[in-house]
């Protein structure tokens, strides 16, 4: 008891101490004590007061500055600024911060510049009508410092990654073309080959026996399947360095739905598939014509291929607000959900098709998505496991115009 007493007594003298003090002394220890710059001026703009900081900020004794103007401190081309902003704070004075979408900066003796905060505050008037103003100021050098080296950083980190994305994208344009040379070599040794086979198999040069045919069988056969595999390869680097044009030109719809329905119908007999279509569309489309068959078979070939024997595969179309919106629905083995998001990616592939094994390169559908988005359009997949797959694309029936 007695030890906290003691310390309660100390306490208590301490602050009756300087409360004893005159209210003059106990404002300047307050005034000097501020770890700002802190400054008083008169309504005709010469200042009043100041303390140490601001001595040590500007570089001005107490003497040099007392009763001067205040754009003193104001480097000489902001000054007439300052004066009019002094001038328009004197008719609405109020607690708030100079210039706040202004860069302030202050100038000391030796004539160096550097930023700076301030912060006004009316002080009451001086008898004549004029208000005496207050003004905290602070250097915000180091700050302004902090901020240039992370805006450095950052337009360094910018530079650097525009560099690496020109790259990246230098390396996806040069890929591009040398699959898309590639792809033109490859196809001209191809179609000599398919010439060949389909020539043998007409068996002009004398009669072939089971065995020889089976072989030709193959060749021609693979030989198809491959050029296939390359045109699907030459469509995408075409795509992914935007050699891709399309040529519009106005069709019947329904007439390419039968022709890319003849396309798939060998291997939908095959299987004793039965393909229905159910086509309303009444006005022509104003569309790139074979990129258009190209998207119909493309879904068709996949539904045939992920449809087990005696299914059915159903191809509908409609116009709705100026738009055609087609789909191609089977009762197949079905698109796990997990899967609908990346079923659209670059050699995706979902599953074994009905004969147990994986066909082609998985790009069928990512061509098929660049070509119904490069219409203006979006396409979309509606399938779970079982319970077949349901693909729609809606597209304008006349080409968007763009500014």
């Amino acid at each position: 008891m007695t030890g906290s007493s003691s310390t309660c007594n100390i306490g208590e003298s301490s602050l009756w101490s300087w409360a004893g003090l005159p209210v003059e002394e106990r404002f300047r220890e307050l005034l000097e004590a501020a770890p700002d710059a802190i400054m008083q001026v008169d309504g005709e703009g010469r200042i009043l007061l100041i303390n140490r900081v601001t001595e040590e900020m500007f570089g001005y004794s107490r003497e040099e500055l007392l009763g001067n103007p205040v754009e003193l401190l104001v480097p000489a081309d902001l000054r007439h600024r300052h004066s009019q902003h002094r001038e328009a704070y004197a008719h609405h004075p109020a607690m708030r911060p100079m210039g706040a979408k202004l860069q302030l900066e202050g100038m000391r003796k030796d004539g160096t510049r550097f930023p700076l905060e301030i912060s006004l505050s009316p002080a009451g008037g001086d008898g004549n009508g004029a208000i005496r103003v207050t003004a905290i100021i602070r250097n915000i050098t180091e700050r302004k410092q902090a901020e240039e080296q992370l805006r450095a950083v950052e337009l360094e980190y910018t530079r650097e990654l525009e560099e690496r994305n020109s790259q990246i994208e230098r390396a996806n344009r040069l890929k591009s073309e040398f699959l898309a040379s590639m792809s033109h070599e490859l196809r001209t040794p191809l179609h000599t080959i398919i010439g060949f086979a389909e020539l043998l198999a007409e068996e002009l040069q004398g009669p072939l026996n089971d065995k020889q045919k089976r072989f030709i069988g193959h060749i021609h056969k693979d030989s198809l399947h491959l050029l296939e595999l390359i045109n699907d390869i030459l469509d995408l680097s075409k795509i992914e360095s935007g050699r891709i044009a399309l040529r519009p030109e106005a069709f019947d719809f329904q007439t390419v739905v039968h022709e890319s329905v003849a396309t798939v119908q060998g291997l939908a007999d095959s299987k004793h598939l039965n393909i229905i279509t159910k086509i309303d569309v009444p006005t022509a489309l104003v569309a790139d014509r074979l990129r258009i068959k190209q998207v119909l078979v493309n879904l068709l070939s996949n539904a045939v291929k992920f449809t087990p024997d005696n299914g059915r595969i159903v191809v509908e179309a409609k116009v709705l607000d100026g738009k055609l919106h087609a789909n191609v629905t089977d009762d197949g083995v079905g698109i796990p959900p997990s899967e609908h998001a990346s079923i659209f990616d670059k050699f995706h592939q979902v599953g074994a098709t009905t004969k147990g094994v994986r066909e082609g390169t998985g790009l069928g559908l990512a061509i098929t998505k660049h070509l119904v988005e490069e219409h203006g359009g979006a396409i979309s997949v509606d399938s779970a496991p079982g319970k077949g797959s349901r693909f729609a694309f809606v597209i304008p029936l006349q080409p968007q115009r763009t500014a």
